[in-house]
């Protein structure tokens, strides 16, 4: 019997089985054409962070891609770009402002990791006090122990690490001014971007967080505030008040795949990235 064939030549099995094929790669989950991608921005401190949630959701929905913007945008403009839609989701170092959410952003608390002052100078030593501290930076103080020259390492005026060192008292507040109008002083443009200069820089002292330098490694001496340790445990007993918080902020508008990631972010799962990277995590309603 002859065998029916399709008329390009193709036998009818043949053609079956490209009809099956062609089936079961457009259904695939990791075909091009059903792939998705998402991008997210953020303060510096948050780019760890995002790279693990986004390992952690791939293992969930392989044809999900998390698209970090780098270099890291910063708190204010990160939060700027969900409002406008240019990025799927945010990770800021601040919450939203009432205006803000006036427009449609919605914003939760991730979770805390301790703030830190750190030097990469080599030699012990037993920290300082505020009142030190604010020595320092209003150029009072310039000096290490040794003699050797305080070289520090700022931020931008209103950069998150920037106000918590306002806040801790009225000197401090005053020293920061000080130190933002003196001459030839280091200012770093992110979080990133900051703790490589301090590890770079001879005797060096600036200020990072806990989540931050866990994640990076650097050479850098973690040194006592005002004879408190600032580690995680005494952070989450309430022996080390200063902290850093993380967020994670969406737009009036969000796609079902940057839903679901939100979702997973919020989740049990995303609490246990986050106590893997150096944070309390903040529990939220399901």
């Amino acid at each position: 019997m002859q065998r029916t064939v399709w008329k390009a030549g193709i036998s009818l099995t043949a053609l079956i089985t490209l009809i099956f094929l062609l089936a079961v790669d457009i259904v695939s989950p990791l075909n091009p054409a059903w792939a998705e991608t998402l991008t997210v921005g953020g303060t510096g401190s948050s780019a760890p962070l995002v790279e693990q949630f986004a390992q952690a959701y791939k293992s969930l929905k392989p044809e999900v891609t998390v698209h970090l913007i780098n270099p890291p945008m910063g708190s204010n403009a990160s939060i700027r770009a969900v409002l406008a839609g240019t990025i799927d989701l945010a990770i800021p170092g601040k919450p939203l402002t009432e205006e803000q959410k006036a427009q449609g952003g919605q914003d939760w608390p991730l979770g805390h990791t301790p703030f830190l002052v750190v030097t990469s100078k080599e030699q012990e030593h037993a920290g300082f006090t505020i009142e030190q501290l604010a020595a320092i930076y209003s150029g009072k103080t310039t000096t290490w122990a040794d003699g050797s020259p305080i070289r520090l390492v700022l931020r931008s005026p209103m950069e998150s690490d920037t106000l918590i060192l306002r806040n801790l008292s009225p000197a401090m507040d005053q020293a920061i001014d000080a130190a933002l109008t003196r001459p030839g002083m280091l200012v770093a443009a992110n979080d990133l971007e900051n703790i490589a200069l301090l590890e770079s820089t001879p005797n060096a002292i600036g200020t990072t967080n806990l989540g931050l330098m866990q994640n990076q490694k650097r050479k850098l001496h973690i040194l006592p505030l005002n004879g408190m340790q600032p580690t995680l445990a005494a952070m989450t007993q309430e022996n080390y008040p200063y902290f850093k918080t993380l967020y994670v902020t969406r737009g009036p508008t969000l796609s079902p795949a940057a839903q679901s990631f939100l979702a997973f972010i919020l989740s049990a799962s995303g609490r246990e990235v986050l106590a893997r990277a150096g944070y309390a995590p903040v529990s939220h309603q399901p």
